[in-house]
């Protein structure tokens, strides 16, 4: 490359491709990634950076954001959120209030939204429900990256549960169209029985919230989605995966041939049961944290290549929906765009149960090859977007809500110490965030459409 001229040039330990180069360079033109060298000697560009012992990793994919589920998010705060913790493309989840995102039309102007306000790029989810399974091919034809279906209803207008008989045929439409059919596992029946039969017992403790949700709630509403996915041979993606046997199911069906991907997130990879008696609806999310000892069975399949992704599943309900008297009358889920790569690195890597190679293949490279935006996404390599995250391997922090710039006002890791920290991301070549600053101007993100 001598002779040429480059925009950016960044000088560190390098992850490309699994492979690590220390003291390499990665060089920036424009947008795009032109090349990575392993010696900085004679280069020529407009500004060089040096962050010598600091990792240079692709950008991470957080591929599991609800950024209008609340209406007070939105993706100008969402999308801060995630530029702070090394986020470079959010996948956001179709569940909007009030409607989610089921037709052409819903896309389309949740498409605008995200070019007015992101500050990172972004992909969107459609959604199906009974009756929309005909707007399924058309949004593809808008730039959907994939398809969301609920088994269990959270929402009978914006996430309703999708009967068997849609389901079924949802699925063999989905296969048509080569995108991923992402599922939400939960058994209704079993779920809403039961919290009626507590509620009727006054048992509204913190822990209900799990004893209602046990875990054949969850892996026989997996095992049904394996049976249909092995029925249609639609690729299949599970969502916020929370136990081991639903791991196990998933990979039978995967060692004989059914296309299943599976999801995790760091609230099943760090908490447990026993955590809702301090944390209390803090960690009131769907599926529910298991019991002490469940965490180490999912990092080891996480050690293994056996769960494809780690996402945040980030739904930033404002405090005064997380502090009601019974645990059934408070909102589901936690701010956590922020905090996805600190908390994975520190807890996987730093801990040695995962690799560096490892921790950006489940944050960066197979989100992009599930969601179709591989190679422009989840790689540093030539011709991909230079989507980057320098990351200070040494450097020890306190987690303080205080302290992020998460809308929420709150973080169930409070007062957490982790190991790393985000230094500089940078999205199609220009830095967004820069030592604890935002760098990026509201609407600089752009709406990512899945790959041919």
């Amino acid at each position: 490359m001598s002779g040429d001229f480059f925009d950016l040039a960044l000088t560190g330990n390098i992850l490309s491709g699994g492979h690590v180069i220390e003291n390499g360079t990665v060089l920036l033109k424009g947008e795009k990634i032109s090349g990575i060298i392993d010696r900085p000697d004679g280069i020529q560009a407009r500004s060089h950076i040096r962050v010598q012992g600091k990792w240079i990793l692709p950008g991470v994919i957080d591929s599991h954001v609800h950024s209008l589920s609340y209406s007070g998010e939105g993706f100008f705060n969402s999308s801060r959120s995630a530029a702070a913790g090394g986020v470079t493309t959010m996948i956001d989840m179709p569940v909007d209030a009030p409607h989610g995102i089921a037709t052409p039309e819903s896309l389309k102007r949740k498409i605008s939204l995200v070019e007015e306000e992101s500050l990172v790029d972004v992909a969107l989810l459609g959604s199906v429900k009974n009756e929309t399974l005909a707007s399924i091919p058309r949004l593809k034809e808008e730039g959907a990256c994939g398809f969301k279906l609920s088994l269990f209803d959270t929402d009978p207008d914006r996430f309703p549960r999708v009967r068997d008989g849609q389901l079924l045929e949802a699925f063999s439409i989905i296969k048509q169209t080569g995108l991923t059919a992402g599922v939400h596992a939960e058994n209704d029946e079993i779920i809403k029985s039961l919290i009626e039969q507590y509620i009727r017992e006054g048992k509204t403790y913190p822990r209900a919230h799990c004893e209602t949700r046990p875990y054949v709630s969850e892996t026989e509403s997996v095992l049904k989605a394996l049976e249909f996915a092995r029925a249609t041979g639609v690729r299949l993606h599970l969502y916020h995966l929370s136990c081991a046997r639903s791991i196990e199911l998933a990979r039978y069906y995967c060692q004989r041939g059914c296309p299943v991907t599976l999801e995790t997130c760091p609230h099943y990879l760090i908490f447990s049961e026993e955590d809702m008696d301090r944390l209390g609806a803090q960690i009131r999310i769907n599926p529910p944290v298991r019991k002490r000892g469940e965490a180490d069975l999912l990092w080891n399949y996480l050690s293994r290549g056996e769960v494809d992704c780690a996402s945040s599943d980030h739904a930033p309900w404002p405090i005064e929906r997380k502090n009601k008297p019974s645990i059934f009358e408070n909102a589901s889920g936690a701010p956590g765009v922020e905090t996805l790569l600190p908390l994975l690195f520190s807890e996987g890597v730093v801990k040695e149960r995962i690799s560096i190679a490892q921790l950006s293949q489940v944050l960066s490279e197979n989100p992009a090859r599930i969601f179709k935006l591989f190679p422009k996404k989840g790689i540093l390599a030539p011709g991909s977007d230079a989507d980057i995250v320098v990351l200070d391997p040494r450097k020890k922090k306190i987690l303080r809500a205080d302290q992020m710039v998460a809308k929420a006002g709150w973080t169930p890791y409070e007062g957490m110490e982790v190991t790393g920290s985000i230094e500089m991301t940078l999205v199609r070549g220009k830095i967004v965030f820069e030592r604890d600053e935002i760098r990026a101007e509201k609407g600089f993100g752009s709406f990512i459409r899945p790959t041919n």
